[in-house]
């Protein structure tokens, strides 16, 4: 099966997405279900550079046409400025909803300043009827299309052998990637009754890896953030 990965923005007026024009935030989707054609079950999560920004957005969510209810709300790290919401929106006339008439292998997306930015990897075929779909919804301001592998998005689950994902567990529940750290290879090999330069190799091995894992959704990250002329 061909597949094709398509970057697209809207403005979506018959949606709350255009809330993030009056508002600095900056909004992604963790998870969206529709559930019967009645709702879509979303949980999002909600970066602000200031506690009193996320307030007056949720205020404002709450109010909109387009949100049936509220379930959750949840502060992930208030530091760093990052809140979850869990919450269902209608069905009719939603960029999910039309995303559910489709198959959709991959999915990301970034809302911000009134406009949002997808990268949907869907069969070759379905790309132009999804196209045609989109543009009944809103004002498309960004449509690019290329041809993709899957095996090539989507990294295998089986990559790490038994030694590195042991070594890498125990490193991690040890306290090796705490700051400062806990314990150190010299006494993680101890442990393990395996010397440094082993332990080190099976670790180092383990994080190449994982690295080469999240290098796509980094790429897809940065995609979705930056300006496109």
């Amino acid at each position: 099966m061909e597949t094709t990965l398509i970057l697209f923005e809207i403005e979506h007026d018959d949606c709350w997405s255009k809330l993030t024009s009056d508002h600095s935030v900056t909004i992604r989707t963790v998870f969206a279900k529709p559930k019967r054609n009645e709702y879509i079950l979303g949980i999002d999560e909600i970066k602000v550079a200031k506690s009193k920004d996320f307030k007056d957005f949720l205020r404002a969510f709450k109010k909109d046409k387009s949100v049936l209810g509220i379930t959750n709300v949840s502060e992930v790290d208030k530091k760093r400025g990052i809140y979850r919401i869990t919450f269902k929106e209608k069905f009719d006339h939603m960029l999910m909803s039309a995303l559910n008439n489709y198959t959709v292998f991959y999915f990301k997306d970034l809302i911000r300043k009134g406009k949002e930015r997808l990268i949907v990897v869907t069969p070759s075929d379905e790309v132009g009827s999804l196209k045609e779909e989109l543009e009944s919804l809103g004002k498309i301001t960004l449509f690019r299309s290329s041809y993709i592998s899957l095996d090539s998005l989507i990294p295998t689950f089986f990559d790490l052998s038994e030694q590195e994902l042991h070594s890498l567990t125990e490193a991690i529940s040890r306290g090796y990637y705490n700051f400062p750290r806990r314990i150190n290879l010299d006494e993680l090999g101890n442990i393990l009754e395996l010397s440094k330069p082993t332990i080190e190799e099976y670790i180092r091995k383990a994080e190449k890896k994982i690295m080469m894992k999240y290098y796509n959704e980094i790429c897809q990250l940065d995609l979705l953030a930056k300006n496109i002329d």
